[in-house]
């Protein structure tokens, strides 16, 4: 099998020839376009993992002031046309002209909402939303559109799929009604493009934010179109194997992001793999970590112990 044809047939629950893996970290906002394709390809080929994620931190180009409700409805946010998505659009080309047509790609979107946090702060977000949030979801439904248009275009620039970060649904942020009116509706705007297109896919992230200790629900999220699904277990308490009951999608993770994967020794990575595999057996899984590998001194060399880990799976 090639990449590509594993990791499908783990969306579909398939046999595979030996577990895909995968895994990601965040890179400097400031690097070049080709800084940028250099970085994601020493990634894959010095792992051998099977999937390319596109981690660009660059902001959004999302502009206004937000000094009271009215200011919600002001909301700009530049289009496809835009230096912007040029610059990411070119990533993905590059990328793509690299890496061949064997491996899928996916481009990492952060949700409206989130892009509303990051560019006027969690604090303005939070208070507006409770205050008129009316006004918050006009805001929010205009970052929607223009993303939903940077979703298309990063599709047909070359990217397989979408990788969505979910947040937002952590516990004791909204009441799950609230959820439902502010966040959810974005949410499907963008996961909605990929899933309207032939050949294209949706991995769905739930992230959650250290100010809620990542804690989710991550059971508002079950009905989310998504070829694969990942949350974070060590945060939750939730089993991969519980996972498996509540979603219909195939799953990614099972590694603590912050644990073996990071800082080693090697002997535990194998045996953290094992011990998941042992567990869920291999079946419409993908090994992969809770979050992005966060914490000083990545090391690939780990990273590619996982993934072989995962390669070589004999129960």
């Amino acid at each position: 099998m090639t990449k590509k044809e594993r990791v499908l047939a783990v969306m579909k629950k398939q046999p595979v020839d030996q577990v895909p893996a995968g895994f990601w970290f965040h890179y400097k906002p400031d690097y070049s376009v080709q800084q940028m394709i250099d970085a994601h390809l020493e990634l894959f080929r010095k792992t051998d993992m099977d999937i390319i994620k596109i981690m660009q931190d660059y902001p959004y180009p999302i502009s206004g002031e937000i000094t009271c409700a009215d200011d919600w409805y002001k909301i700009q946010i530049k289009g496809t046309d835009s230096e912007e998505f040029a610059k990411m659009a070119e990533i993905i080309r590059g990328i793509r002209k690299e890496a061949g047509d064997d491996v899928l790609i996916f481009q990492t979107m952060f949700g409206p909402f989130k892009a509303a946090s990051m560019t006027f702060g969690d604090d303005v977000l939070m208070k507006y939303s409770k205050e008129a949030p009316e006004a918050v979801a006009a805001g929010v439904k205009i970052i929607a559109d223009g993303l939903e248009q940077w979703t298309r275009g990063y599709l047909e620039a070359g990217a397989d799929g979408i990788y969505y970060s979910a947040q937002f649904g952590e516990l004791g942020r909204f009441e799950k009604e609230e959820w439902e009116k502010l966040v959810r509706p974005s949410d499907l705007q963008i996961l909605g493009v990929a899933e309207s297109m032939e050949e294209k896919y949706n991995i769905l992230h739930i992230c959650g934010e250290p100010e809620y200790e990542f804690k989710t629900h991550v059971d508002w999220f079950k009905d989310y179109p998504a070829d694969l699904i990942n949350w974070s277990v060590k945060d939750n308490h939730f089993t991969l194997e519980e996972g498996r009951e509540l979603y219909s999608s195939a799953i990614l993770g099972g590694m603590n992001n912050k644990g073996n994967v990071l800082k080693g020794p090697k002997e535990a990575i194998e045996a953290e793999v094992k011990t998941v595999l042992d567990a869920f057996g291999t079946t419409g899984i993908m090994i992969g970590a809770d979050c992005t590998i966060q914490g000083e001194n990545i090391s690939l060399d780990y990273i590619k112990t996982a993934v072989d880990a995962a390669h070589g799976y004999v129960k």
